[in-house]
């Protein structure tokens, strides 16, 4: 599932849900923000169906970037279960975004 979230929505669909939720801080400037939002939607079909990926606006939501500590995009934050797991700034190809998820699911399993 994908959704956009705001600074309002941010605690309903990240931090308050029993699944895997991927949120992607982005810009519609930036041509690797675009790289990352296609990535992110090649790899949704591995992902497990409750499993939720979230788009944040960095420009519009610039109050919850830097109170989530998120300075630059593209910056992909992998949360379980409501806890942040993984982070990273930057482009990656596909095996590395899956490394990352597999990274997460190893925490969360500690």
């Amino acid at each position: 599932m994908l959704c956009v979230v705001d600074e309002d929505s941010f605690n309903e669909h990240v931090l308050h849900t029993g699944s895997m939720v991927l949120v992607n801080f982005w810009a519609w400037w930036s041509d690797e923000c675009r790289d990352m939002a296609s990535l992110m939607h090649n790899v949704a079909e591995f992902l497990d169906e409750q499993d939720v990926i979230v788009q944040v606006d960095w420009e519009r939501q610039k109050r919850l970037a830097k109170k989530l500590g998120v300075f630059g995009v593209p910056t992909l934050v992998i949360y379980i279960n409501g806890r942040e797991l993984v982070r990273y700034s930057g482009t990656m190809n596909k095996d590395d975004f899956m490394k990352r998820i597999i990274e997460a699911k190893n925490r969360d399993a500690c």
